[in-house]
């Protein structure tokens, strides 16, 4: 005889605890926070252990209920998976999608705007991070991640590396120099961006130039606030090529000196799922949108 819980309860489970909240959970699942916590509690007493520690204010997850919902997250996913994949009348097909934010911003949610993904009436769900999910307890289709590994044990394939490029406002720069030099960035302002792996530092050290002691820098956790202080004449950023194009079309930035650095190895974006993703047509619709928006630029090789 198989041991099956509630469905009930285990739904209102696996809700609270990805959203960390029964309020949430109650909204997601239009009932109120007590039938949450009410089903919640009939499971706890049907396996015989807590899986919520309630002696604190922020909900958390006991260790049996860590280890129960990494797995009920990723058979529940899998129901629901099967359940579409059978075309059931009224539910469109969706997948989640985890990108870098700058990334996607900038070039994955311009390109989809452009093409015809949207007349497959799939429905798409973003995560701006560049953090590794892991695709079972977030219940990911698909991920851009950035970095200098090659993925080799997931569906992957390597979109493009990080072209790094100096971009500030025409009017901030008003010399055009032909490579970095101590003159070059004297009087700048350096802006830096903590989640990109290359860091002016880097740059800096491999040219040979020492920063100023009293050189002014400002700090950004991620590229789209430092092209914004770019593009605002605040001072010169260290950043990916392909986010500042719309920007250098338009002649609200420039490239004042040209960066060479042939001897080091550049991250790059990977284009990641997982072979069981992969067999949905939706996930496999979007994965091939984005290879084939790849291949148009202009240096895609």
């Amino acid at each position: 005889m198989r041991v099956i819980p509630p469905m009930k309860a285990v739904i209102c489970f696996e809700a609270a605890a990805r959203l960390k909240s029964f309020k949430l959970a109650a909204v997601e699942l239009n009932v109120t926070p007590g039938a949450i916590s009410h089903q919640i509690s009939s499971l706890e007493k049907f396996i015989g252990k807590e899986l919520f520690d309630r002696s604190h204010r922020q909900l958390e997850l006991t260790h049996s209920g860590m280890k129960y919902f990494s797995r009920v997250a990723i058979i529940l996913q899998n129901m629901e998976e099967a359940t579409i994949d059978l075309g059931v009348q009224g539910h469109n097909p969706s997948l989640k999608i985890a990108v870098p934010p700058s990334l996607l911003k900038n070039w994955l949610l311009p390109k989809m705007a452009d093409s015809d993904i949207s007349d497959k009436g799939i429905s798409v769900e973003f995560i701006d991070t560049l953090e590794y999910l892991d695709f079972g307890v977030n219940g990911l289709d698909l991920a851009i991640r950035y970095g200098y590994d090659t993925w080799d044990n997931y569906y992957a394939v390597h979109l493009f590396d990080e072209d790094m490029v100096a971009v500030c406002h025409p009017e901030y720069c008003a010399v055009n120099y032909d490579c970095l030099t101590s003159n070059a960035i004297e009087n700048m302002t350096l802006i830096y961006t903590n989640n990109r792996l290359v860091q002016w530092d880097i740059v800096l050290q491999y040219f040979g130039i020492t920063r100023r002691s009293k050189q002014s820098k400002l700090v950004f956790q991620n590229s789209i606030q430092a092209i914004e202080a770019a593009v605002l004449g605040s001072g010169i950023a260290y950043v990916n090529r392909l986010l500042v194009e719309k920007e250098l079309e338009r002649k609200r930035l420039v490239i004042p000196f040209e960066l060479r650095m042939p001897e080091h190895k550049s991250p790059a974006y990977y284009l990641v799922s997982t072979f069981s993703r992969m067999q949905r047509e939706s996930t496999a619709l979007i994965y091939q949108m984005i290879l084939d928006e790849v291949k148009r630029l202009p240096h895609y090789a």
